[in-house]
């Protein structure tokens, strides 16, 4: 900026001279052209010195207001001004910026703190560039920086999916998802896997099962599980393919818990809706329905009825065993007993127990108390709290075949 203003100071000086030797009206508008050239010059060399300090971040006094996030009040301007610094990057100065916060002498957390927040741009902006950017890292174990390289990977496999798998299948030969951890499992990889498996099961799920059919078979469960709990979940247009993947690939008592569980992740988000359009989309069978009702119901009971202190509030309950009425009112006792048992918690057993007995008395069967006896036999912790509540089954061959299970011999 000094130079364009010494630069315009010297031409004005010339200019104001040869006015006072020009008469004519031509060479008057000339002059009049060549200042107005001056200025707009002068303008673009600072509109350009602008953008390039616009450019350059101090990456210490932004590692030090990250670092006040956790303990005082950030200076959120300042970390605004840097955020829209990083949009206005292409990727290549974003790669730029990743090598200088290479050469700062920062603490290992302050670093990965500054290198996430721009990889985070990066892998928006150019996610091809971010994960070849990161390929000489792969075995990195952080969750984090690895659900964040399956969004690039996502974003790229929409772009284009041939050259995303070849280069996921390279890498993999190469040995870059070896990992260091005592499992030997790459979370990176996993992340890189469930991300594209995830967009496959919304555009071809035939390519979903036969890519989750290459993974270890120790490895298979987990990734199905995560599916549903990763960025953005399994979307309804993909949730049949899901539960036939979860049906393909797993054990049958697998795959049971497996979809029971991705209906409770629903409830959870605050909608019976959306449980009701899961059941109809996957079809369960009886026992997939009712793991789904059970976990869908202790959910409910856990976010908005259930306290620690033992104090318990059934109006949650109620309404979850009015929604399971709608699905299927045979199921509703046997799958309230099963959610009971799960929401017991230190000093609860005598709440939750008088409401099983109270459910049993008011259908006059015993449903609901053997199913909570049945799923009480698989916590130790309770068993002996537990026993005296096998008297009260009013059937002589139920109360058996529960005092014979052996947790409570």
């Amino acid at each position: 900026m000094f130079l364009a203003g010494g630069w315009i100071g010297f031409k004005n000086h010339d200019i104001s001279v040869l006015e006072q030797n020009i008469t004519s009206l031509d060479d008057r508008i000339r002059l009049v052209r060549a200042h107005e050239e001056v200025l707009l010059k002068a303008h673009q060399l600072g509109k350009i010195a602008r953008q390039d300090q616009g450019k350059i971040i101090d990456w210490r006094n932004i590692a030090q207001k990250i670092g006040q996030i956790s303990l005082t009040a950030p200076d959120v301007r300042a970390l605004g001004r840097f955020q829209r610094r990083l949009m206005e990057m292409t990727g290549d100065e974003l790669v730029a910026q990743l090598d200088e916060i290479a050469k700062l002498d920062l603490d290992k957390e302050m670093r990965e703190q500054c290198k996430f927040r721009v990889l985070y741009m990066l892998a928006d902006k150019d996610p091809e560039l971010a994960l070849e950017r990161c390929s000489i890292n792969l075995d990195n174990d952080d969750v984090l920086t690895g659900n964040l390289l399956a969004c690039a990977f996502g974003k790229w496999t929409e772009k284009d999916r041939a050259a995303a798998i070849a280069w996921l299948d390279q890498s993999i030969a190469a040995g870059k998802f070896d990992s260091k951890s005592i499992d030997g499992k790459s979370q990176t990889r996993l992340c890189l896997e469930r991300g594209m498996i995830c967009l496959l099961l919304q555009s071809d799920p035939q390519a979903a099962f036969d890519r989750m059919k290459t993974l270890p078979e120790e490895q298979q469960e987990d990734q199905i599980r995560f599916l549903s709990f990763g960025p953005g979940g399994i979307i309804p247009e993909s949730e049949a393919a899901y539960a036939k993947l979860a049906r393909v690939v797993l054990p049958t008592d697998k795959a049971v818990k497996i979809l029971a569980l991705a209906a409770g992740r629903l409830v959870e988000q605050g909608s019976y809706e959306r449980v009701n359009g899961f059941i109809s989309r996957t079809g369960p069978s009886d026992d997939e329905k009712m793991a789904i009702i059970s976990e869908v119901m202790e959910c409910q009971i856990m976010t908005n009825g259930h306290v620690m202190n033992g104090i318990f509030n059934g109006d949650a309950l109620e309404k979850a065993r009015a929604w399971a009425a709608t699905q299927s009112p045979g199921m509703v006792e046997q799958a309230t007993g099963q959610a009971l048992a799960q929401t017991l918690w230190r000093g609860s057993f005598g709440n939750v127990s008088a409401r099983v007995l109270q459910y049993q008395e008011s259908s006059g069967k015993d449903d609901v108390l053997v199913a909570f006896l049945k799923d009480v036999a698989d916590q130790n912790n309770v068993t002996d709290l537990a026993k005296p509540l096998i008297d009260k089954i009013k059937d002589p061959a139920l109360q058996q075949q529960i005092r014979d299970l052996p947790a409570f011999k």
